[in-house]
């Protein structure tokens, strides 16, 4: 039997072919296993069909529109900021003034209701100034007294004639009002005291009381104990 030679040009050419597919299948390989591949086709995808994840932004008129309402949020919140401060100062101004005020009317009802007589206002008089005789002794009047209660500039005062003493009762009174009952109707003995106080920011408090003297004489409309009523001193 006789073998076949092939000539050395076929082999070669099967050699070049086995080499060639050995080299195709390398590439698959390498492709299968490859992490650049998927990179590899991202790239070929066209610009139309690319994709950005998570990446955001806002346009001029977005902004604008932000800026124009936390502006305008901002504007109303300080607006009521402001209001509230302004009311606030003005509470604190006129409860200092109130219990300035109420302190001064209180010492001023103590004193006058233990008078004994009323110089100034007469009866059915008013005026800002009160001048009485007060029936009773204490730490800081005299028996028999003349004590004067007047409105000097803005300041209330206490003036004493022995021994001769003035002392404040309450400041930033811008007026005060002493007015007596008329006699026509029996109400000689009803002493009516007003006065405000007001300070330059505009807070001001009005008080207003009446007194009825108790050591007067006898009155056929109000009690009287004919200089027999003392008031109980404060312990």
């Amino acid at each position: 039997m006789k073998s076949i030679q092939w000539s050395q040009g076929f082999r070669n050419e099967n050699s070049s072919e086995q080499v060639f597919r050995s080299s195709e299948k390398m590439k698959k390989m390498m492709n299968i296993f490859s992490p650049y591949k998927y990179i590899s086709k991202k790239l070929r995808t066209p610009n139309s069909e690319l994709r950005t994840f998570g990446i955001e932004g806002f346009t001029l008129i977005e902004i604008i529109v932000v800026i124009v309402i936390l502006s305008i949020a901002s504007g109303i919140m300080i607006y009521f900021l402001i209001n509230s401060l302004k009311v606030y100062t003005m509470t604190v101004n006129q409860k200092t003034l109130f219990d300035e005020g109420k302190l001064a009317l209180e010492r001023m009802v103590r004193d006058i209701r233990d008078a004994r007589s009323i110089t100034t206002p007469a009866a059915g008089g008013s005026g800002n100034t009160i001048v009485f005789q007060r029936t009773n002794a204490t730490a800081q009047d005299g028996l028999n007294e003349t004590l004067t209660f007047q409105l000097t500039g803005s300041t209330l005062q206490k003036v004493k004639t022995s021994p001769a003493a003035t002392s404040p009762l309450a400041s930033n009174v811008s007026s005060f009002t002493v007015t007596r009952g008329a006699v026509a109707t029996n109400n000689e003995n009803e002493i009516t005291l007003s006065f405000t106080l007001s300070l330059a920011s505009g807070e001001n408090v009005t008080l207003q009381t009446k007194v009825y003297p108790k050591n007067f004489v006898k009155s056929s409309t109000y009690k009287n104990y004919y200089d027999n009523w003392r008031e109980e001193p404060s312990s």
